[in-house]
């Protein structure tokens, strides 16, 4: 096959993945040079080999759905993420599948607005959105009467706590009744896990060190009438020890941090930094978490949950 200067490549370059390059140099004997991720590299062309073919091209801003992809592999799924990544679009279809790539800040789409312009869309009529994988899974039990679950996978600080809470917060928006408590309340409950169930580790500042399973509930006029959250697999020798960089769970440095110093000294409480179980990631703070803000919030989530002082 040949390979004239400036045709677009796939290349194996010991990656273990194919990596999009271009033919830079055609010399004798069918020796290629291509360049591909910012590296040259020398290639002999023989009728066998593998390790370079040629590339379509995709759009510069990437493809919404990448079954549509002409070429679909690993490289081209990879290269296709990081060029709409590049243009600050987040979330990419693979069919049914929304792959979210964590940009590690908040755009603003996740507004009432935007959660309105998804109802009632049937999946891949707007751009790829987690908005839209929670509608669709609404439809489908309004449509079907039959229970619906949305999986929420990835490694840690991937974003499936967040993703978690834009789903329920989507539910809540689209909720038929007239009566919003109950809403509130399932969103009132996530602090309150966070607080008892997160803490910062090398990768994430927030990670969540335990399984959770939620169930929303429906009524037959498809309003909201309860939820139930299953908690298993938590990390309890996260109690007595956490690696270097990282922390033990946030409620006890919310505690010391956010109570008065009254309160403190009744209950003979000293800063973080003297004790072992707190100190030892020489982690105490960090710059996204405000642990005395997190204190009153985790104290109003309380409140409204209708948990009494006695409890």
């Amino acid at each position: 096959m040949e390979f004239p200067v400036g045709t677009l490549v796939w290349v194996e370059a010991g990656e273990g993945y194919l990596l999009p390059g271009k033919v830079k140099i055609k010399g004798k004997c069918n020796d290629v040079i291509i360049e591909a991720n910012g590296k040259e590299h020398s290639i002999t062309l023989t009728k066998l080999t593998q390790s370079v073919k040629k590339r379509d091209v995709i759009p510069e801003s990437g493809t919404e759905d990448m079954i549509k992809l002409s070429q679909l592999h690993e490289g081209s799924m990879v290269y296709n993420l990081k060029l709409r990544y590049k243009h600050n679009l987040i979330y990419t279809y693979t069919g049914s599948i929304l792959i979210a790539v964590n940009p590690y800040h908040l755009f603003d789409i996740y507004n009432v607005e935007t959660a309105r312009a998804y109802e009632s869309q049937l999946l891949g009529a707007l751009p790829p959105h987690i908005f839209a994988i929670a509608n669709s899974a609404y439809m489908h039990l309004n449509a079907n009467r039959q229970n619906q679950c949305v999986v929420v996978s990835g490694e840690s600080g991937a974003g499936k706590t967040e993703t978690t809470k834009l789903i329920l917060q989507y539910l809540a928006v689209i909720n038929k009744s007239t009566q919003n408590l109950i809403t509130e309340k399932i969103l009132e409950a996530t602090p309150i896990l966070e607080s008892f169930g997160n803490a910062k580790t090398i990768r994430n500042d927030n990670s969540s060190r335990f399984g959770k399973y939620t169930e929303v509930f429906f009524d037959k006029k498809d309003c909201i009438e309860g939820a139930k959250i299953s908690d298993y697999l938590l990390e309890k020798s996260r109690i007595v020890f956490h690696a270097d960089e990282e922390r033990n769970y946030h409620v006890f440095y919310e505690i010391i941090s956010g109570l008065p110093q009254d309160h403190l000294d009744k209950l003979g409480l000293l800063t973080a930094d003297k004790y072992f179980y707190l100190n030892q990631g020489r982690s105490i703070s960090f710059e996204s978490k405000n642990d005395s803000q997190d204190f009153q919030r985790l104290n109003e989530a309380i409140d409204f949950m209708g948990i009494q002082d006695s409890e």
